[in-house]
């Protein structure tokens, strides 16, 4: 799962919770792993697992669209069993 990037949300705790709850890779497919609290800073960190060669992960394509349609419209983001 390298290379590691950040992307930094502020804002509105619920939308925030929304967007890490509902958010999908839409080229690979990942999730949210896990969410970690640094003590530090009390930040919260969502560690989201990307394909290898996913351009999201390798930063070709932003992942603005993913987290947005996880805020607003997360019905229609996640995959169908």
């Amino acid at each position: 799962m390298e290379p590691v990037r950040t992307d930094y949300a502020a804002g509105n705790a619920h939308l925030i919770a929304s967007m890490v709850s509902n958010y999908q890779c839409g080229s690979c497919g990942g999730q949210v792993e896990e969410l970690l609290t640094d003590n530090t800073t009390g930040f919260i960190q969502a560690n989201i697992h990307h394909d290898d060669n996913c351009p999201v992960l390798n930063g070709h394509v932003s992942s603005i669209d993913d987290f947005a349609r996880a805020a607003v419209i997360p019905d229609t983001f996640k995959a169908r069993p």
